[in-house]
């Protein structure tokens, strides 16, 4: 069975659904932990790799639109929101610059380090959903299909990809963060994209001991 070939608007929701969940987790799991006591060290751990994961893969997803997507759909269509979302995007870094400290201060003062992880976090959902709202209703699937086509997609989307997984990092926290924030179908979507090594062999087995300390908070 081919792959699906790449469609940057359902690209465009996939991804946004697994920043979605994850901003939520993070918060729901943070104020659980404030309001009936710190986690072992192994689900603490999991928290920090899973804090990191949502972190670097919004940043990644945010750098990708500003220096590939974006501008490549602005040849075909000019009048789109890119100033506002530009702006979006800065103001959403600058928020996620807090958090490094706070996932180092972890393992050293939890209470301290979780209760940033959860203010920043607020503050971050408070601008997350009309951002990528915006982007869905302008950038919609009927949109891109009327403006690039089949060909120009695929290569767009490559290019963003390659962009965010050098930038996403480590690998072996990163794609099963993605993968399993997703639900089955879309994950299988996903899964297709990656060379057949990352679901038959390197999530489950060699990157396994990596990332299961985040599995409470991910679809497995």
């Amino acid at each position: 069975m081919n792959p699906p070939k790449p469609n940057l608007a359902q690209d465009l929701v996939r991804i946004h659904k697994v920043i979605t969940r994850a901003i939520e987790v993070c918060q729901d799991r943070g104020a659980e932990y404030l309001k009936s006591g710190m986690p072992s060290s192994v689900e603490l751990t999991g928290y920090g790799s899973y804090t990191h994961c949502l972190m670097t893969v919004l940043s990644s997803h945010h750098t990708s639109e500003d220096q590939i997507t974006f501008p490549e759909i602005r040849k075909v269509l000019p009048s789109g929101p890119y100033a506002r979302l530009a702006a979006e995007h800065h103001g959403i870094a600058q928020l996620l610059s807090w958090l490094p400290a706070r996932i180092l201060d972890l393992s050293i003062d939890p209470i301290n380090a979780i209760s940033g992880i959860h203010s920043t976090l607020q503050k971050v959902s408070n601008l997350w959903p009309p951002h990528y709202q915006l982007e869905e209703k302008v950038f919609n699937e009927q949109a891109i299909n009327s403006l690039l086509s089949p060909e120009d997609q695929i290569r767009i989307s490559q290019a963003a990809s390659r962009h965010s997984q050098e930038h996403s990092e480590p690998a072996y926290w990163v794609v099963p963060f993605i993968l399993f924030n997703l639900e089955s179908d879309d994950r299988m979507t996903m899964a297709s994209f990656f060379p057949p090594e990352i679901m038959g062999e390197l999530v489950p087995v060699v990157w396994k001991e990596h990332w299961e300390p985040m599995k409470p908070l991910l679809l497995v």
